[in-house]
């Protein structure tokens, strides 16, 4: 008996392996033998394992849960000196799904400081040289992009029991927009009644005007904080073209496969047999050549895009493609960020 369920469990393993022999062999149809170009040997997958004599290579930041509400989980703005800083959405869990970690980059490319942002029952915003947390019940603000100190000073709040005429809230907000530094509005509902509040920078102090309204109303995007922010680059921005700044100098075949394009909408998708390979690239970094290889890449050229190349990833064979965009932001400066997905950040910059 025992000798029986023997020959049929290594009938059973036989069967499993020349099942999936035969549906690998379906799903990778072609292999290339030749061997790479020489020339293309050396270039290396942009990662914290990137060597250089001439360009160091930084992990900078990696997001492990993207919300919902933030499409692009990374994201650079321009801040006071000639700094960057760096935005990630932080979200692990339920929790913490609308925190953001912040980073300071300097004109050289060096990581100042970081800030951890809690949003708890505050909004952080960027104005200027501070963040200006705002709630429903008020605020408070720090200077922390401009000198890193993240000491807590309460906002100065005006009319918050509504005693003001609305003539005198008008004249007193139109003085804000005209003599203020920054100033900025938020609308919101607290039982069923309409607020406006003003935030404004006077007399080296952050304050907040209350004013009740008859009614809705939406802050028009010239009023609202986000106009003091100005993003330079968003991981996860995705285009059918290559970057102008990147050229693909060859792409090396490796195996011809079959893979999935997902529509989306409903469609069910289709599949495609192309080769899959190495593109191997090239942009400038502070006036030099970098190159660099991406693996487990196909090229697609179709007739509505003038068949220029189109980049996809395809992790496994018979699984759906992503599409790629090797995007760069190149800094002034002379340094780089690189994302090689929406969820990761790497900084470039010229060894000194």
């Amino acid at each position: 008996m025992k000798k029986m369920w023997l020959g049929i469990g290594i009938t059973l393993v036989i069967g499993l392996a020349v099942s999936l022999y035969y549906y690998n062999n379906r799903l990778i149809i072609d292999r290339n033998d030749a061997p790479l170009e020489g020339r293309y040997t050396s270039f290396q997958e942009i990662n914290e394992h990137y060597h250089s004599a001439v360009f160091d290579v930084k992990f900078l930041a990696r997001v492990v849960v993207s919300s919902a509400a933030s499409p692009n989980p990374i994201r650079i703005f321009e801040s006071v000196d000639d700094q960057l800083i760096i935005d990630c959405d932080a979200k692990v869990d339920e929790d913490t799904k609308h925190d953001n970690r912040y980073y300071k980059i300097d004109k050289t490319g060096k990581v100042l400081d970081s800030i951890y942002v809690d949003y708890s029952s505050h909004w952080g915003n960027f104005i200027g040289e501070f963040i200006v947390y705002t709630s429903d019940k008020g605020g408070y603000y720090n200077s922390w992009p401009l000198d890193g100190d993240t000491t807590r000073h309460e906002v100065i709040e005006w009319n918050k029991d509504n005693s003001w005429t609305n003539e005198r809230v008008t004249a007193k907000i139109k003085g804000i927009k005209a003599t203020g530094k920054y100033h900025f509005s938020r609308s919101l509902v607290n039982q069923s009644v309409w607020y406006l509040q003003t935030y404004f920078y006077e007399d080296k102090k952050w304050q907040l005007l209350w004013q009740q309204l008859p009614g809705y109303f939406n802050v028009p995007d010239e009023e609202s904080p986000f106009r003091y922010r100005k993003d330079v680059f968003r991981s996860g921005d995705v285009d059918f073209q290559i970057p102008k700044d990147v050229n693909l100098l060859y792409f090396y075949q490796e195996e011809k496969m079959k893979y999935y394009h997902v529509i989306g909408g409903g469609d069910g998708g289709f599949s495609v047999y192309n080769w899959r390979g190495k593109g191997f690239f090239e942009t400038e970094i502070a006036g030099k050549k970098f190159e660099f290889m991406v693996p487990k890449l196909v090229v697609e050229k179709e007739r509505h895009n003038g068949f220029k190349p189109s980049l996809f990833r395809v992790e496994e064979a018979g699984s759906a493609t992503d599409l790629f965009n090797p995007a760069f932001y190149h800094s002034p400066n002379g340094f780089s960020f690189y994302s090689p997905s929406a969820k990761l950040l790497y900084l470039i910059k010229v060894r000194q």
